[in-house]
């Protein structure tokens, strides 16, 4: 059982885009779900850029935010408490079964996240602070194929700047 990063509603910035991941929810004894007001690793405090495409889905959130006890946008009102990775990826697996997609565990959205960065340009030193990897080899060795799928494309850039000089 991993860790997912924590929601806050007041880490949601969206004057400057960002989201400020600073917690984790947890797993302490007896597997009682808990937030943690800290990241696995130093390098997991970050910010996170929020895309234009994702902006009104997180105003819709915000405006349909619960006050709780740990101030999460996502949060079980039901049992008064926070939701776990299991309840995350059994929703989402179910989100998937029901558009026809391949079940995968929330975490495949983080994956994708990624892909998509390195397949827009991001270069990797700021992927590896947007996903809070302690060191660049984590980002490189994860996305290897993703980033030797680009060698054509990387062989045509460098042509055009050598004989643009």
């Amino acid at each position: 059982m991993g860790e997912i990063n924590a929601l806050r509603a007041k880490d949601i910035d969206l004057d400057n885009n960002v989201v400020h991941v600073r917690s984790t929810i947890s797993y302490g004894i007896n597997h009682r779900v808990f937030l943690k007001d800290s990241t696995k690793t130093y390098a997991g405090v970050r910010d996170v850029p929020i895309s234009n495409k994702l902006k009104p889905f997180l105003i819709e959130a915000l405006k349909r935010y619960k006050a709780n006890p740990d101030g999460l946008l996502f949060y079980d009102h039901n049992t008064n408490s926070v939701i776990s990775t299991n309840q995350v990826n059994s929703f989402f697996q179910r989100l998937c079964s029901s558009a026809g997609l391949p079940k995968f565990g929330q975490h495949a959205l983080r994956h994708t996240f990624a892909t998509r960065c390195i397949e827009s340009g991001i270069p990797p030193v700021v992927l590896k602070t947007w996903l809070g990897h302690k060191d660049i080899h984590v980002t490189l060795d994860t996305y290897t194929d993703v980033f030797k799928s680009m060698d054509n494309d990387a062989v045509k850039k460098f042509d055009e700047y050598i004989n643009g000089m």
